[in-house]
């Protein structure tokens, strides 16, 4: 038996005001997002997150970065 089967055989046997509620509820999830993509987001937020150079950098290498792009903006 599928997962659908399932649910009407559940349903059927319910009072008409509860297969009703049990309706609204399915065509309440049908607007939602689905899941899996919020998911795949939050994903490559963390990812992106543990990429970043935190702590992998020297002050000198940071200073030399912003020291490059202080000299860059004088010359424009």
């Amino acid at each position: 038996m599928n997962i659908a089967e399932t649910i009407y055989q559940h349903v059927k046997s319910m009072p008409m005001a509860k297969a009703i509620e049990v309706l609204h509820f399915v065509e309440f999830l049908e607007t939602k997002p689905d899941v899996i993509a919020g998911n795949a987001a939050e994903n490559n937020l963390l990812e992106f997150i543990k990429n970043l150079p935190v702590g992998k950098r020297t002050d000198a290498e940071i200073n030399t970065d912003f020291q490059a792009l202080r000299d860059e903006w004088d010359n424009t």
